[in-house]
């Protein structure tokens, strides 16, 4: 069976208009130069914004920006108080650190929830803005009603904005939870030994049916795009169709990773 996350996506798309309407709340996007992919997600981020009343202002800067020039930019947008939360589009050019880029953001205004500090307050259960697409991830399986706790749940790639911080939501939900990498030995053994699996390393198809077991769930949280530019999960259709339950790609937790963008900015604007 197959899940979607359209109907997870515009019970938040209702809430966010209510609080709108009740707190004054702005997201500045940084990005810089204009790769194809990117720019469908921002303008999908923008279509969210329009639907909800939520004020967005796209930054697009030239890719032969210097890594100083970003900086003071960045510096700029964290000193204007009428503004909620940054969000910084990757992927950066070579010549730019992201991940210098993404810790002179003030976490107070880090609305993708992948500032370091935001990130280690996840290890202690404070709480915080968490990453949007494990976030997305958690709440797809939970408004599916499927169970979490006591689970065996594998999670393939380890990522600082969604394996690594998956892993630890997963534990705090009482998961047992595996994580797989580029140099896990039996891949596949561990994949087939769990009751949930989710694929979020961003290869293609990666996950094959024989790598899963007929009553488990996958969630496939890879956004890829093949040379027709259709948008592909690192699930391939036949593991989807033999597993009891799978999210759907495209529809499934793209859909409501740019909500939880939005929670995001309502936590953040409720906080400060």
């Amino acid at each position: 069976m197959l899940i979607y996350g359209k109907e997870i996506r515009e019970s938040v798309k209702e809430r966010l208009k209510k609080t709108a309407q009740e707190m004054q709340l702005s997201m500045t996007i940084v990005q810089v130069g204009d790769e194809g992919p990117s720019g469908a997600y921002i303008n999908g981020i923008r279509s969210f914004a329009r639907d909800v009343g939520i004020e967005v202002t796209v930054l697009n800067f030239s890719d032969q920006i210097s890594e100083a020039e970003l900086l003071k930019k960045i510096d700029e947008l964290n000193n204007e108080p009428a503004l909620t939360g940054i969000m910084l589009q990757k992927p950066l050019p070579a010549h730019i650190n992201a991940d210098l880029i993404v810790n002179s953001i003030d976490y107070h205004k880090d609305v993708e929830g992948i500032h370091p500090f935001n990130l280690g307050r996840l290890l202690t259960k404070e709480p915080v803005v968490k990453p949007t697409t494990p976030k997305a991830v958690i709440r797809m399986i939970k408004d599916h009603n499927i169970e979490i706790e006591g689970q065996k749940v594998t999670i393939i790639g380890r990522s600082t904005i969604l394996g690594g911080p998956l892993a630890v939501m997963m534990t705090a939900e009482n998961a047992t939870v595996t994580v797989c990498h580029t140099r896990t030995r039996n891949l596949v053994q561990e994949i087939k030994n769990a009751d949930i699996v989710v694929a979020a390393l961003g290869k293609m198809n990666f996950v094959t049916a024989d790598m899963i077991k007929e009553d488990g769930v996958i969630i496939d949280a890879g956004i890829n795009f093949d040379e027709n530019g259709k948008m592909m999960g690192d699930v391939h259709p036949d593991a989807r169709a033999k597993a009891k339950i799978a999210s759907a790609v495209p529809g499934g937790v793209g859909m409501i990773t740019v909500a939880e963008l939005f929670d995001n900015l309502r936590i953040l604007g409720e906080k400060n």
